[in-house]
């Protein structure tokens, strides 16, 4: 309704966006999932089947890929964990 539309701000309106996009992303992966199944079902040999990706490029991807390959903590997040670790597994002896 346009009435509805005028009286939402612009975050709400990014939100909704972002939600259309998001479901569309995942009718074509389903789309893309269902027809590699079916594909691979003909395959004779395990080296002729296809991945879902292998079928079709989606923009989720390269957002999926980028998220995937950015590193998961920083060298310095890592080196507290060691240390708290470290500390866990000493053995402690009673003098």
């Amino acid at each position: 309704m346009p009435d509805n539309f005028w009286r939402q701000t612009w975050r709400e309106n990014a939100l909704m966006a972002e939600a259309y996009h998001s479901k569309t992303n995942l009718n074509w992966e389903q789309t893309r999932y269902l027809a590699s199944m079916i594909y691979n079902v003909q395959c004779e040999k395990k080296s002729q089947m296809l991945k879902p990706h292998d079928l079709f490029e989606l923009p989720i991807d390269n957002l999926r890929k980028k998220k995937r390959d950015a590193p998961k903590s920083t060298i310095k997040q890592m080196e507290a964990f060691s240390e708290k670790y470290n500390k866990m597994t000493v053995k402690k002896t009673f003098g």
